[in-house]
């Protein structure tokens, strides 16, 4: 694979990252009901500030590896926009047709990964240190996965 395959695939992983990073701050801030509260705080703001956390750490990354213009902003917020475009807006929806939609996103952003990882030892590109950040990145995005599909369970019964 050449050089430019993989720096588009690492800008796709930090750009994907964003999106979800502003879409769940997006749901952070309009959720609303009877659940606000844990939504606002443990599910959405949980989520969005450890997504912002992974991200610093994925452009630092990447621009140590491959090369100083994947940090450029414009370049991440337009992949951003270009995969949040793809998922509805947080604003108006239930609770649970929210906390549904972030889930379609973070099984995605999981999907992304292991074809990115696979992509990238293919490539050679791998190195131990990606191999980590990639690896505990999927184990966060996993997390949330629980939290918002218990999110969206109806109650026992």
């Amino acid at each position: 694979m050449r050089d430019v395959a993989v720096k588009m695939m690492v800008l796709e992983y930090v750009g994907f990252m964003r999106a979800m990073q502003l879409w769940f701050h997006g749901a952070h801030h309009l959720t609303r009901g009877t659940g606000f509260s844990g939504d606002h705080v443990n599910l959405y703001g949980r989520i969005y500030q450890a997504i912002g956390e992974q991200i610093d750490g994925a452009i630092e990354k990447a621009i140590g590896l491959f090369g100083d213009e994947l940090g450029c902003p414009l370049h991440i917020t337009e992949k951003a926009l270009e995969i949040m475009s793809e998922y509805p807006s947080p604003i108006e929806m239930r609770a649970t047709t929210q906390a549904a939609a972030g889930l379609q996103m973070e099984k995605d952003f999981l999907k992304f990964s292991q074809n990115f990882y696979n992509a990238l030892k293919q490539a050679g590109a791998m190195t131990l240190g990606l191999d980590d950040m990639i690896m505990a990145n999927a184990n966060a995005h996993e997390g949330h996965v629980y939290l918002l599909q218990q999110r969206i369970k109806s109650s026992l019964g």
